[in-house]
């Protein structure tokens, strides 16, 4: 079996390669980037590992390199601005596919898009199935199948400023973090506004411990509402440690900084939100500077709240992970599950549309570096002890 991962000489790409090359599933991983003094350098670590170059805004580029893959792997973002090129290239060669897509908005669009091609191609296509999307989305899924109704489901994150991150990470995080941004409530969608509108108090597990969180723009709100019957209220809700950077993200934008529209700085054509990408990362030295303790990864929270046989129930899950494992392991479980069709189901999906949840989440959890899990289970008491 050959793996395709576009984007594989990134930082969660080449984790993925890693794991798909570490699997007895494949034989070959091929890593395909633009970068190629990095993914020549990553291809000498693995035997089973190659090297291609792809530009992924050339569509016969990447219909080449995946013309004999078993299953594609993206890892390419933002997604909002590449995912659609690259997965109707795959369709059309009619190979499966996953992505780590965390834009809510990207998200929409290859659903609605391509889920009739990809059926009537007989592939299937996963959107988003890294840690938040994609984890996530599968606890949401595992907790419904055990209540007879659901009614909130609420995905909280946070992250450490010290961790390694892609370059499209500033990107998405001014994309989909700020701004107006969904929220699903009273089964149907409404507008708030991202890191200023729902502000509650929550405890993740150590080293994390309680932060304030707000609502922040991501897949979960918009694909749980459609595989999930019944259930009334969906959204997101997350920070940053340290808080500062949540506040130097609100002051960019009240200051326009998130802006595509080109200006001129010395004779250069840049845009407001380029600067602004490539300004965060020393933004984040700075504040770190000033000697604020952070811990390094981030950490992930589902909350369901439902009833089972008339009594309520609350499920709560939650994980500690670096960003790079968090993301990529789950994307080569997918894939491995993909080509051994443990997943058949022709179509373009989010994860809880058409993972099996306990058979990925035995698979996933416990693997190497990828992190702790834990559960919590709240019910009416109504007998007598256990």
């Amino acid at each position: 079996m050959k793996a395709v991962v576009l984007g594989g000489a990134g930082v969660e790409g080449s984790y993925a390669a890693q794991c798909l090359a570490e699997s007895d599933t494949f034989s070959e991983v091929c890593i395909a980037d633009i970068n190629r003094v990095r993914g020549e350098e990553l291809s000498k670590t693995n035997e089973k590992m190659i090297y291609r170059y792809v530009d992924v805004t050339d569509k016969g580029n990447i219909s080449d390199v995946i013309k004999d893959a078993d299953v594609v792997v993206n890892c390419v973002g933002p997604f909002y601005k590449y995912a659609p090129l690259i997965l109707e290239t795959v369709i059309e060669k009619g190979i499966n596919y996953v992505d780590i897509c965390d834009d809510y908005d990207a998200t929409q669009i290859l659903l609605d898009k391509f889920h009739g091609k990809a059926e009537k191609a007989g592939v299937t296509c996963i959107i988003g199935l890294g840690a938040s999307p994609g984890l996530t989305n599968i606890l949401a899924a595992y907790s419904a199948e055990k209540l007879t109704s659901v009614k909130d489901i609420t995905v909280y994150v946070t992250r450490g400023l010290q961790e390694e991150a892609g370059g499209a990470i500033p990107y998405h995080m001014l994309h989909c973090w700020l701004g107006e941004i969904p929220v699903f409530r009273n089964k149907k969608f409404e507008k708030a506004r991202g890191l200023v509108d729902g502000k509650e108090y929550t405890t993740f597990p150590e080293p994390f411990g309680e932060a304030a969180v707000y609502y922040f723009g991501h897949p979960e709100t918009v694909t749980i509402p459609r595989y999930i019957e019944g259930v009334e209220n969906v959204c997101c809700k997350g920070t940053f440690i340290p808080n500062e950077f949540r506040e130097a993200l609100l002051q960019a934008e009240a200051f326009g900084l998130l802006s595509d529209q080109p200006i001129y700085v010395k004779g250069h054509e840049i845009t407001p939100l380029d600067f602004t990408a490539s300004f965060i990362g020393v933004l984040g030295k700075r504040i770190l500077s000033s000697g604020l303790k952070t811990p390094v990864g981030g950490s992930v929270m589902v909350k369901v709240v439902g009833e089972k046989d008339g009594e309520p129930v609350m499920h709560l899950y939650s994980g500690t992970a670096r960003m790079k494992e968090g993301t990529a392991t789950p994307a080569a479980v997918g894939a491995e599950m993909l080509v051994k069709n443990e997943i058949n189901k022709p179509g373009v999906y989010a994860p809880e549309g058409c993972v099996p949840p306990k058979k990925f989440l035995s698979s996933l959890i416990g693997r190497r570096g990828f992190g702790d899990v834990f559960i919590a289970v709240q019910e009416k008491f109504t007998g007598q002890l256990p």
